[in-house]
């Protein structure tokens, strides 16, 4: 319950407390965002980048792929939004804004574009914020598109690499093949696989004319025997076998990498386009909660002020009555 001598305090003084009150809401609605920085809205505009594939020189790993594969995509995700932080990434993002009518300095840059990885749908979120729609609109498109040109900067040296690369192994392969045919017709040679062979069609050609051949057919089966048993030469056929494989294995993996580029496009592609939202910002205040805390400031000032006021009052009373007192 109040207590009578605030009654008294409150039916005095209202006006003082009213008008205090008002003055303190006013402030708070007018005065203080000047002091708090303002409180316009700032706006948001976010993007996604989907990830379709990875390329290196171990091979190509596309969206999708499972096990050992979409750990790997889900680190090379992490990678390509750390590239964001990188001093190449803002130096190039600040050209590209400078090209495009926007001038931000290098340090207020990481807080202006923010750029995420989602590891699980293996997307990439950025962010640009700013006093006008148009401006933050300008930075998260600048920002993903200076992303994907890296990203794709990076795999173009990759390919370039790996055709590098291939054409090394190709190289080498025929050039292993060459020296190991040069050492099979040696080893035939000195087997007299010519001569055998020469008898071989001798032995063809006198057959059709009926002679008996059985002695001379003989003979020239056991060559062949020892032939195909020369270990020397069973070795020099398994290692071009091998050879052989390789150099087909290694056309296979070209076509294949080749199709997966054709089939994937580009190793970022947009996934949602820019979109602009207004946003308050996180230092402002809105005006209603301004002006309720001005108000309240103000009430509790002209309660105050209303008090000091009363004291005043029965201070000069109480003298008055002394004075009165002492006259009579």
């Amino acid at each position: 319950m109040i207590p009578e001598q605030y009654w008294h305090i409150l039916r005095r003084w209202f006006w003082i407390i009213g008008l205090l009150g008002f003055g303190g809401g006013a402030a708070g609605l007018f005065l203080l965002p000047m002091g708090l920085g303002g409180t316009n809205s700032a706006y948001d505009a976010s993007t996604t980048l989907g990830v379709s594939r990875f390329v290196s020189f171990g091979g190509t790993v596309t969206a999708g792929a499972g096990g050992g594969d979409a750990v790997l995509m889900a680190d090379y995700t992490t990678s390509i939004a750390d590239m964001a932080k990188t001093v190449q990434f803002q130096a190039r993002l600040r050209d590209t804004l400078k090209e495009r009518g926007l001038s931000i300095s290098e340090t207020a840059l990481p807080q202006k574009v923010t750029v995420a990885a989602d590891r699980g749908l293996l997307r990439i979120n950025i962010h640009g914020t700013a006093s006008n729609a148009k401006d933050a609109e300008t930075l998260a498109q600048a920002a993903a598109d200076v992303l994907t040109e890296q990203v794709v900067t990076e795999e173009a040296r990759i390919k370039e690499g790996l055709g590098a690369n291939t054409d090394q192994q190709r190289a080498d392969i025929l050039s292993q093949l060459t020296e190991l045919n040069k050492e099979r017709q040696q080893k035939l040679q000195s087997l007299n696989a010519s001569a055998l062979s020469a008898a071989l069609d001798d032995l063809i050609r006198r057959g059709a004319a009926g002679a008996d051949l059985s002695e001379e057919f003989r003979k020239i089966m056991e060559n062949l025997a020892l032939i195909a048993g020369d270990a020397d030469l069973a070795a020099i056929n398994s290692q071009a076998d091998l050879l052989e494989k390789q150099l087909s294995d290694l056309a296979q993996a070209e076509q294949s990498f080749s199709s997966d580029v054709l089939k994937y496009g580009q190793p970022l592609f947009v996934l949602n386009p820019v979109e602009t939202v207004a946003t308050e910002p996180a230092s402002s205040l809105r005006k209603r909660d301004m002006l309720v805390l001005g108000g309240g400031a103000g009430l509790l000032m002209g309660w105050v002020v209303a008090n000091m006021a009363e004291h005043v009052r029965n201070g000069r009373g109480g003298r008055r009555e002394e004075e009165e007192g002492e006259e009579a």
